[in-house]
């Protein structure tokens, strides 16, 4: 991505107050906490290190940067985020013993007021396929990851702007719809009503393996995220079981 877009690429490894050393007990001695720390420390140089190595040739080194905090990494990632255009994660894993260790792309993403765009942990692909799915409702927080993902949107071969319900289910206008703002936009677009089956988003996400679909662009939350965390809803179940880029907007 940038190489394509020409843009600037930033590494951010954020590290706080982990399940690890925050239970660090008091009578370990200083030399033992000094080797936790120094553990830490030389993981997060071994890091900065893959991430320079990996870049090197597809990237001008002018454009590469890196940051090291040293804070919790949830708040962290969230404060950079309002810095940047799009800040890219991998995807939440809900594992219980290295919770504290771990980004969640659901909190940043309803917290940062930034796009995010979540890597699935199975995706290998060197570049992003060129068809694009836009999830579809009406609502706010669709129209504004829309408008956020445009920058990419308009570089795509194809984009499907998809409505999970029959068509008339949702407010339209007859002057204007989504295939024509893409074409404003220079892009090849067309609108799909989806009949809903089991779930929204196992829904949308069929339709994008059966696409063969490369991104797929949602709002998220809605709802707000509380009531997510007590009930499920669309964004927790796509950021779940998603096996292609997500990109969200809140």
């Amino acid at each position: 991505m940038a190489k394509k877009y020409d843009a600037h690429l930033t590494g951010i490894v954020a590290h706080g107050a982990s399940s690890v050393t925050k239970n660090i007990p008091n009578w370990l001695s200083a030399s033992m906490r000094t080797s936790i720390s120094e553990i830490t420390e030389r993981r997060t140089n071994e890091l900065a290190e893959k991430f320079q190595v990996f870049a090197v040739g597809k990237i001008d080194p002018d454009r590469l940067h890196w940051i090291d905090v040293k804070a919790d990494p949830d708040k962290a990632v969230t404060f950079y985020s309002r810095l940047f255009d799009l800040t890219i994660l991998g995807q939440y894993e809900n594992l219980i013993a290295a919770d504290e260790l771990m980004l969640h792309p659901d909190r940043i993403a309803s917290e940062s007021g930034r796009p995010i765009l979540v890597a699935p942990k199975t995706y290998a692909e060197t570049e992003i396929n060129e068809h694009a799915v836009v999830a579809w409702d009406g609502r706010r927080t669709a129209s504004r990851a829309f408008f956020d993902a445009m920058q990419l949107l308009e570089t795509k071969q194809k984009v499907s702007v998809v409505t999970v319900g029959k068509e008339g289910s949702i407010p339209t206008s007859s002057e204007i719809d989504m295939p024509t703002i893409l074409a404003r936009h220079g892009a090849e677009a067309d609108h799909i009503y989806l009949p809903f089956k089991d779930s929204v988003a196992e829904t949308l996400l069929n339709h994008c393996t059966k696409l063969g679909a490369g991104l797929l662009v949602m709002g998220a939350y809605e709802h707000s995220k509380l009531s997510e965390d007590l009930f499920g809803g669309v964004t927790t179940s796509v950021i779940q079981k998603a096996n292609i880029p997500l990109f969200l907007s809140h």
